[in-house]
């Protein structure tokens, strides 16, 4: 198959998948890959805050790992895509920058080569998109437009859902939240393994109930950064920068603020004017508003 047929009918089946599941279009996403190249390593991860980055979606040596929320480094791989926002391909560089960060999955053995690309909204890196293999030499510049094409279509169609579920709200048709399972998910998950691995014959049995149990991790994890997200608006922040925050919405001039956390007057406004457009408040009143409507 070539990539244009390929990229055409995900276009199709992802924009589908997206009204079913996250857990389905991430899997649909990850198996289209499949179709033109070796993968042996998948994942999926979104930025959250400045520096971190939830991974809903991760998939290694033939099963699906664990939902989970990393902190990269400025010198790190992610950092490195968010700012120059542009893919990055292992053979470029060796690897250099592909095991400088955290590693997980299969830690007992490292990729040879890797393609993350970013997923872009409006040129702003949301997060990302890993092919990664254990053999060297089976990824190449096709590849790379390949995997940006799949991210485009991807962030599309988390576009529509999202539209589609602001729809169904308005029309009092949301569904309803679910209780923070993750623990009780991942317990479940380790006994179904275990007992898969005692009883071998039962291991295709156990297939469908494996599959449900990551889709409901998957689906839980993303259930419970939206709630975050909402309960808390300064979500991402760093510890110093909630202190800005929580004073600009206080009745404190510039002078005062610099007063009180020890830097200039000048160095106050540059920090307001960064967290102001960070939390998209419009200026100090709509910072306080923000907080305020938080409580």
């Amino acid at each position: 198959m070539t990539v244009s047929s390929v990229l055409q009918q995900a276009d199709t089946r992802l924009l589908a998948a997206a009204r079913v599941s996250r857990y389905l279009l991430y899997h649909l996403t990850r198996t289209t890959a499949a179709e033109l190249v070796p993968v042996d390593s998948f994942y999926i991860g979104f930025r959250q805050g400045e520096s971190a980055i939830v991974y809903p979606y991760n998939w290694d040596g033939h099963e699906i790992d664990d939902p989970n929320v990393n902190t990269f480094s400025p010198e790190g791989l992610t950092a490195w895509i968010v700012k120059h926002k542009k893919t990055y391909w292992s053979q470029t560089d060796r690897a250099l920058l592909l095991h400088r960060g955290r590693a997980f999955g299969d830690t007992s053995r490292r990729s040879a080569e890797a393609i993350v690309t970013p997923l872009l909204e409006n040129r702003r890196v949301i997060g990302v998109l890993a092919l990664l293999s254990y053999t060297e030499g089976v990824y190449d510049p096709t590849t790379c437009q390949f995997l940006e094409g799949l991210a485009e279509i991807l962030v599309t169609a988390l576009a529509r859902e999202h539209e589609d579920r602001e729809r169904r709200a308005r029309f009092g048709a949301a569904e309803p939240g679910e209780p923070p399972v993750t623990q009780t998910l991942r317990r479940l998950r380790r006994q179904t393994e275990q007992l898969r691995a005692a009883h071998p014959e039962l291991a295709y049995a156990l297939e469908p109930l494996c599959q449900t149990i990551a889709q409901a991790q998957t689906e839980t994890a993303e259930l419970l950064i939206a709630r975050a997200a909402q309960s808390d608006p300064l979500l991402g922040l760093t510890e110093r920068e909630r202190e800005i925050a929580l004073l600009l919405a206080g009745e404190l001039t510039y002078r005062e603020l610099g007063e009180r956390l020890g830097i200039t007057e000048k160095t106050v406004k540059t920090h307001a004017a960064n967290l102001i457009k960070k939390l998209d408040a419009g200026g100090r009143s709509g910072v306080r508003q923000l907080l305020l409507g938080s409580r």
